[in-house]
């Protein structure tokens, strides 16, 4: 990853629209000096397929930014694959929905479902063994298309946190499991960051989400594309362009702390969008200690009104806790990794505040 002793490169594209985004790319890669030879080689398009959602929806990477990305490495000779897995549904359900499958089939390239993982143990960091989707270990290059989102869990969702799609479906439900704070979870996206090495990251940034997000935040056009061969440079130069306090994000500050960012230089166009409204779960990030941490934090709770009993929630729930039946939630169990509201399609996971269990 990166250029070497090179300075990193950091390329932030004005891009309104998804119909004239390939350009932009283009541009973006020549700016930071992408400039491999693909011919022959393997590139596998890790995109963010977290649901069964329509592109209008911006909870996914949007299918025009994936066809830009894709024809561009096409035209350079690359033989490339599309793939992700999703929490709650197979990839090809995923896909369709989102749109990808159609770009992949009008293109000819295969759209990969991360099922088959390989377990990996690394020499160093907090964290390091992981299982991975085999076809993320085969490629020659691996290219990265997250969305620009805000997450409950970890407050924003880029480049690092994309990379968690590598970690095979139901696999992701473990890590929460094992690692049950914000600060914890940071530590263990950025070691499989370091370990996984992105040869690209590009962020869609045309169309994206704030507030309570993933999956259930506020629609944001801030009509910018990121790009960088560093995936750390880019998240810290994305979030300080949207006026994120990297101090209240572990993911951020942790990884500066690392030394994971280091210098780099922003290249491309002036562009200044509103500021990133974060998620209301925990607001100044405290954890351990259980009073404080229910006064800052906020839980789960089930929208009678708005809830569907389709139970992709119940399922998918880490620490068994929620019961659909009765609309309840155990807190005696919830370990407020917020799985459950990142996943439900009906928005009818909504926050509050308990001080008592």
């Amino acid at each position: 990853m990166g250029n070497g002793s090179q300075t990193k490169r950091v390329a932030i594209l004005s891009s309104p629209e998804y119909k004239k985004c390939r350009e932009k790319i283009s541009e973006g890669l020549d700016l930071i000096g992408f400039d491999e030879t693909l011919r022959g080689k393997k590139v596998l398009l890790k995109v963010n397929l977290l649901s069964a959602r329509s592109p209008e929806s911006c909870v996914t990477t949007n299918p025009l930014f994936v066809r830009a990305v894709a024809e561009l490495f096409l035209g350079r000779g690359a033989e490339v694959s599309v793939g992700d897995s999703p929490a709650s549904v197979s990839t090809s359900v995923a896909g369709y929905a989102s749109g990808i499958s159609q770009v992949c089939k009008e293109l000819g390239i295969p759209l990969l479902d991360f099922d088959d993982p390989v377990q990996i143990v690394f020499d160093e960091g907090t964290y390091r063994s992981f299982l991975i989707s085999k076809p993320v270990l085969e490629t020659d290059l691996l290219i990265n298309l997250p969305k620009l989102k805000t997450h409950a869990l970890t407050r924003v969702t880029l480049g690092v946190k994309n990379l968690f799609g590598c970690v095979p479906g139901a696999k992701k439900q473990g890590w929460h499991f094992r690692v049950r704070n914000m600060k914890e979870f940071s530590k263990m996206l950025l070691d499989l960051a370091v370990h996984l090495k992105a040869d690209l990251t590009v962020i869609d940034g045309i169309n994206g989400m704030d507030g309570n997000g993933p999956s259930n935040g506020r629609i944001i056009k801030p009509g910018i594309i990121g790009m960088s061969r560093d995936v750390f440079a880019l998240d810290d130069a994305i979030a300080e362009l949207f006026g994120v306090n990297h101090s209240k994000v572990p993911i951020l500050q942790i990884a500066r702390d690392r030394g994971l960012v280091g210098d780099y230089d922003i290249v491309g166009d002036e562009v200044h969008p509103e500021k990133l409204l974060l998620p209301e779960t925990n607001f100044i990030g405290v954890y351990g200690a259980a009073i404080p941490r229910r006064i800052v934090t906020k839980f789960p709770k089930i929208d009678r009104e708005r809830c569907r009993s389709c139970r992709v929630c119940e399922n998918a729930c880490p620490a068994k806790a929620i019961d659909i039946n009765r609309f309840a939630i155990d807190y005696n169990k919830c370990i407020t990794c917020y799985v459950c509201h990142e996943l439900c399609p009906e928005d009818a996971i909504v926050f509050t505040r308990r001080l008592f269990k």
